[in-house]
């Protein structure tokens, strides 16, 4: 019986991902459709995705998660969520990860190492993960800044550290920079040992993420550089092939890595 998937949002995540279940790369996973960025009004709707779907994909932002993830979840449905970040506010993260009777899904999206990370929580202690990201200055500009503080980062001809503090400082200050410290804190189970420095490079022309988790069970050391999404440059081009891989595997986990 194949998994009926509802993408919530078409643009360029959302799109690609359903151009990738359209040409049958995940067997045994079925769209149903997709709602545009939020829920339109037209066509497919959200009530037709919690109709039909088993699984709805959220591929829409830090918004789409808090207003559709906690019906979704309360609806009996699974929800797959790709804004990470949005767990970062406490009362959200318990309606989507401690409620239901739906489950929560979780994309590792751009970043790797989060099963050993979860393996050592586990089994052991997580005693500090800090995670180094580095940027272009123009994908850092924050409505919050004013003329000049905007002016010098995008006239910036070295690396400038715009941030040091945990997900939920990142969170304030640049909330479209928070899906892989979010996914470090989860994955560690503990919120107050994950550390983020956010750099603005004028030569970090892909994103970059430098981990290093230091646990009692061994250190973690990695390196993620990604390409950007040909639609969205503040996107990586990895997230919808890891979405993908998310759902193949609930529709078959035979021979997935769990």
């Amino acid at each position: 019986m194949a998994l009926t998937v509802a993408l919530i949002g078409s643009g360029a995540i959302g799109s690609r991902i359903a151009e990738l279940l359209d040409a049958g790369t995940a067997p045994g996973v079925r769209l149903a459709g997709v709602i545009p960025h939020g829920d339109a009004g037209t066509g497919f709707s959200f009530a037709d995705a919690l109709e039909v779907a088993d699984v709805v994909v959220e591929c829409a932002g830090v918004a789409a998660v808090s207003e559709f993830g906690p019906p979704t979840i309360r609806s009996g449905k699974d929800l797959l969520v790709t804004s990470i970040g949005a767990l970062c506010d406490p009362s959200l993260r318990s309606a989507l990860l401690d409620e239901g009777p739906g489950r929560t899904f979780l994309t590792t999206g751009a970043l790797g190492g989060l099963d050993a990370i979860t393996a050592a929580g586990a089994g052991g202690t997580i005693h500090r993960i800090t995670l180094e990201t580095r940027k272009l200055p123009a994908a850092l500009v924050q409505p919050w800044m004013d003329g000049e503080t905007t002016e010098g980062l995008l006239a910036a001809t070295r690396p400038v550290e715009l941030l040091r503090g945990g997900p939920a400082e990142l969170m304030r200050a640049f909330p479209k920079s928070t899906n892989v410290v979010s996914a470090l804190a989860l994955a560690a189970g503990n919120w107050e040992v994950v550390e983020a420095v956010l750099i603005a490079d004028p030569g970090a022309h892909r994103t970059s993420h430098h981990v290093v988790a230091e646990t009692s069970l061994g250190t973690f050391d990695f390196r993620v550089t990604n390409e950007a999404s040909p639609g969205n440059p503040a996107s990586s081009a990895l997230v919808p092939h890891a979405v993908v891989r998310g759902l193949k595997s609930l529709a078959n986990a035979s021979g997935s890595f769990i």
